[in-house]
């Protein structure tokens, strides 16, 4: 009898015991499972919150340019979530926009207009108040009638003021079927805050809904479910494991009349805690080794040990794996490559389905940074180019002025500036219109591009007046170009009402600098251009900063084309 009972203890111990390393494994798969989905979705929801397109719009939220674009930038997000649903509320004037997978409110995005003295509303003020960057709510939505797990986060301008609070949304039926009921007889798990409040179980009707918006002694808490020294012991293991995330905290407690063994994790990403409830009596009855439980004790824990070996190996190695690819993705530092483990069954699906989300989420994040480049790219060629003749505008050509200033001034080398005037452009727009005016500066657009080489610059300065830039320059080459563009647009011939045309003329003045002073070097190729005109227009003249007078302008050249 001493035998027999000092074996059932034994083995009692052997199966507490592996009950504690097991429901730590557990803890650890379930914070895995449980997190994966979360996970990817914050990192889209976060995403969301930095798009240029949608804070410029919440800084102007009237302006329904910036509405439209905004609103198409989260109907390319809906295709990336989840559950294919959006939600975004404005904190300047309450408006709520949403839409689901269905797009059933592709037309009309803008389903309601949140009110601060509306109970249904107050998570939303509540989120904007705590001002945390990040809020997990299981929460129901009377105006749109779902209740779903949202992912909120708040969107900033750049001085970290709030201006408003978007998302997703996690079907809560489908995500507690999916990743918080195990599915196993005897394993039950339970997700709450640090209140207590219960956020996750398969019991809805234990769960704490908006309980951002709940006073803590409105929240139904664990102590619905536990006796006062069970609530006592699971604190102190919330607070254990709050201190070391990485631990795992595991004790006894009895729930309605059964013992179980509780494990305790720290989820820091979304701020919950995962409790782990297993019945030892359903997963490894005693009674069921009464008849053979003197045979088997060695077999028993020659198994426990090889079990815990394997379990390590095919589990436990996995999920650290994962563990660390996690931290690593919160870094910056994980882009989907492959962990390199060998796992199987449910773990192996975990693992691939992890590589799978990350792969997708780095390719969506690198081609939402390629779409900003290019739009970049596509807003800079505007603001630089003038839209009538494509030619560079004033704001395009001091840049490549200033650029080309500095090589000089550093390779001790000479550019060229030509300054071109329209002769009597007034003239021919008060005597033909604005029309041939317009036809007659791009008539010039195509003369200068046809002189200037691929490495100059041609701009449209001003009105009638243009410049050129080029590059390694002296005065036989200045003076080419000069006269080469008076006989040029001198030979063009520009068609005009009844059948006739009309021939233009150039005033040009040119400089050749090398000094590192945009502006004087602009006034001295404009001096040379008022001296051509003085001289009677249809002409050039070349300031040369090779040779300088003292007290006078650059050495002249002076040349006239006219025919």
């Amino acid at each position: 009898m001493a035998v027999w009972v000092s074996v059932q203890t034994l083995a009692e111990g052997i199966i507490t015991e592996w009950a504690q390393r097991y429901v730590e494994k557990q803890v650890r798969y379930d914070k895995q499972r449980v997190l994966q989905p979360i996970l990817r979705e914050i990192v889209l929801a976060r995403q969301l919150a930095s798009s240029p397109l949608i804070i410029e719009w919440l800084r102007n939220p009237d302006d329904i340019v910036l509405e439209y674009r905004a609103l198409m930038e989260l109907e390319r997000y809906r295709g990336a979530f989840k559950d294919s649903n959006y939600f975004l509320g404005i904190l300047a004037n309450g408006r709520y926009y949403y839409n689901n997978a269905e797009n059933e409110y592709g037309n009309d995005q803008l389903r309601y207009i949140l009110q601060p003295d509306r109970p249904a509303d107050s998570w939303f003020y509540d989120a904007a108040a705590q001002n945390k960057n990040l809020l997990i709510n299981v929460n129901p939505d009377p105006h749109l009638g779902v209740i779903k797990l949202w992912v909120d986060v708040l969107l900033r301008d750049a001085d970290g003021q709030v201006l408003g609070v978007a998302g997703t949304g996690l079907s809560l039926s489908n995500f507690l079927n999916d990743f918080v009921d195990s599915g196993e007889e005897g394993i039950t798990s339970l997700f709450v805050n640090h209140e207590g409040a219960i956020q996750l179980y398969r019991d809805q009707s234990l769960i704490d809904f908006a309980s951002l918006s709940k006073t803590v002694d409105e929240q139904k808490r664990l102590n619905l479910m536990l006796g006062s020294a069970d609530l006592t012991r699971l604190q102190a293991s919330m607070a254990e494991v709050r201190d070391a995330p990485e631990k795992v905290s595991s004790g006894f407690v009895t729930l309605e009349g059964t013992r179980y063994l509780a494990g305790v994790a720290y989820l820091p990403e979304i701020d919950w805690y995962e409790v782990t409830l297993m019945d030892l009596n359903q997963l490894l009855p005693l009674s069921r080794f009464n008849s053979i439980l003197l045979i088997f004790a060695l077999s028993l824990l020659f198994t426990v040990l090889l079990f815990h070996i394997v379990l390590g190996r095919v589990v436990l190695a996995p999920l650290q794996a994962l563990d660390a690819a996690i931290r690593r993705l919160r870094k910056g530092e994980y882009h989907g490559e492959s962990l390199g483990v060998n796992a199987s069954g449910e773990v192996g699906r975990l693992v691939a389905e992890f590589e799978q989300m990350t792969t997708e989420v780095h390719e969506a994040r690198t081609n939402l940074e390629q779409k900003v480049r290019e739009r970049t790219d596509a807003l800079n060629r505007i603001s630089q180019t003038d839209p009538l003749t494509g030619l560079f505008n004033r704001r395009g050509m001091d840049e490549r002025l200033l650029d080309e200033l500095k090589r000089c001034t550093r390779e001790k080398r000479w550019m060229g500036v030509i300054w071109i005037d329209l002769d009597l452009f007034k003239e021919i727009n008060d005597v033909y219109g604005h029309g041939v005016g317009d036809d007659a500066l791009k008539l010039v657009a195509k003369v200068l591009r046809s002189v200037v080489r691929e490495y100059d610059a041609a701009a449209r300065w001003g009105g009638d007046e243009f410049l050129l830039m080029i590059r390694d320059a002296d005065n036989d080459m200045l003076q080419h170009i000069c006269e080469r563009l008076l006989r040029v647009i001198r030979a063009q011939a520009l068609p005009i009402e009844g059948g006739n045309s009309l021939c233009m003329t150039f005033s040009i003045g040119a400089y050749l600098a090398q000094r590192d002073d945009l502006e004087e070097v602009l006034r001295q190729a404009d001096a040379a251009l008022y001296a051509a005109k003085a001289a009677g227009r249809n002409g050039y003249k070349i300031y040369d900063e090779t040779l300088p007078l003292m007290n006078a302008p650059d050495t002249e050249y002076t040349s006239k084309t006219c025919l």
